[in-house]
Formats: structure tokens, C-alpha cells, sequence
């Protein structure tokens, strides 16, 4: 949780929002082990007119844990029980 609020501080959705929108496109999910994922995506950079402005390439790693729910309120909220533990990535050239 730490690691993303301290993204987003410096990294305002909504301030960005105000002149952009972003659409993703996952173009490849390996399994590295049973718990870390290499994932692919493009992002698709938009002014608010729907003109696109830019195209980004990302790979990150993200470390996922299954907890199963232990209680009616956490079945609400999270059926599956699965958690991202920890998560990195970098733009692709």
C-alpha cells in the first residue's frame, strides 16, 4: 500500500485526467513462478479530444499471494482471495 500511495503523490490520476485519458492493452502475462507474473502492456495516451498523443511500452513483475477469505465481508470485497504483494516496472524502448 505504501509503495503505490507514494506513486500516486507525485502522480495524480486526476491531475492528469485533465488533460489526458490512458487506455491499456495487456499483450502478455508469463508466469515466473507460482507467485510472480511478468507482464506486458502498451499504453494508448489520448487528449481529451480522443486524438491520440502517444503509445508507452511497460514491463513490470508483479508477486501476487492467494489468501483465501476468512469472513463475509472480506468474501465481498475480495472473493478470490488473491493479493498483490509487491510490484515494479520500467518503460520498454
Amino acid at each position: 500500500t505504501q509503495k503505490i500511495n507514494d506513486w500516486f503523490r507525485s502522480n495524480s490520476p486526476f491531475e492528469r485526467a485533465k488533460t489526458t485519458t490512458i487506455a491499456i492493452e495487456v499483450n502478455n502475462i508469463v508466469a515466473l513462478s507460482n507467485q510472480s507474473y511478468q507482464i506486458d502492456w502498451t499504453e494508448f495516451e489520448r487528449d481529451r479530444k480522443g486524438k491520440q498523443t502517444g503509445e508507452h511500452r511497460f514491463r513490470g513483475i508483479a508477486t501476487v499471494t492467494l489468501t483465501p477469505p476468512q469472513d463475509e465481508q472480506t468474501i465481498r470485497l475480495n472473493p478470490i482471495g488473491l493479493y498483490l504483494r509487491d510490484f515494479d516496472w520500467t518503460a520498454q524502448l
